[in-house]
């Protein structure tokens, strides 16, 4: 009676921690750090018709770092926060009465996303998840001569997504993205909406640490590469 009391003590202390295990498998409670790059090709003019001059841009591409978390999850829901910022290269050419004259520089390029998701578990290893989101974008340039490009806005957004574990350390993902702050017009100053697709990976180096890389394209195309900590949900 004692070693059958026994095993059926381990048998279900061994169930209830394969349980747990495997309902952190995906987790929604992480916080990682990334260095990444952010391609943005625009053309844009500016004249100033009292002093006889304009001024041409053209942006390009730049690098920057990347910080995100999540805190979930309560009944399936979880808190998101993604945070940007970029240096973007921009070059000019300055027109006026004297001449044409070159000019080269970068500008900030910072985006901020925050909102609720609600997740779907499919099976064991893969949830499907949306999520609303508040999106701030911001175009911060300099002066090369009077002119000013700058541009920001907010505006609402949203994602649904999947992720998926392959075995106990690789996780994949993929998403499509709506965000009403996502493209700009830098002539004008105003920002339009975009919808971009994206793909990511995780591994996991030690448990509660990931090698986590992204990759998302649309207007503005971007890819990331850097470490999650995953937070305790127990």
């Amino acid at each position: 009676m004692h070693n059958s009391s026994a095993r059926v003590i381990a048998a279900l202390l061994l169930m209830a921690f394969s349980s747990s295990a495997t309902a952190q498998d995906i987790r929604y409670s992480w916080f990682d750090i990334a260095f990444g790059q952010q391609d943005i090709g625009r053309n844009a003019s500016f004249s100033d018709i009292a002093v006889g001059q304009s001024v041409d841009i053209a942006t390009t591409d730049g690098t920057g770092l990347r910080f995100r978390g999540s805190v979930g999850t309560w009944h399936n829901l979880f808190a998101y926060v993604d945070f940007k910022s970029s240096d973007i290269d921009v070059a000019a050419v300055v027109t006026n009465s004297l001449g044409q004259f070159s000019a080269a520089d970068e500008f900030d390029f910072t985006s901020l996303r925050g909102g609720v998701g609600l997740r779907w578990p499919l099976t064991q290893k893969t949830d499907i998840y949306g999520l609303l989101t508040f999106d701030s974008t911001d175009f911060d340039f300099g002066s090369f001569a009077g002119e000013n490009f700058d541009a920001d806005d907010k505006d609402l957004g949203g994602t649904l997504g999947i992720r998926s574990m392959f075995g106990s350390k690789v996780e994949l993902r993929a998403h499509v993205r709506y965000s009403g702050v996502g493209d700009v017009d830098l002539s004008t100053g105003t920002l339009d909406a975009d919808t971009l697709f994206g793909a990511g990976f995780g591994y996991e180096l030690i448990r509660g640490l990931s090698l986590t890389g992204d990759f998302e394209s649309g207007e503005f195309s971007s890819w990331n590469i850097g470490f999650r900590l995953d937070l305790d949900e127990d």
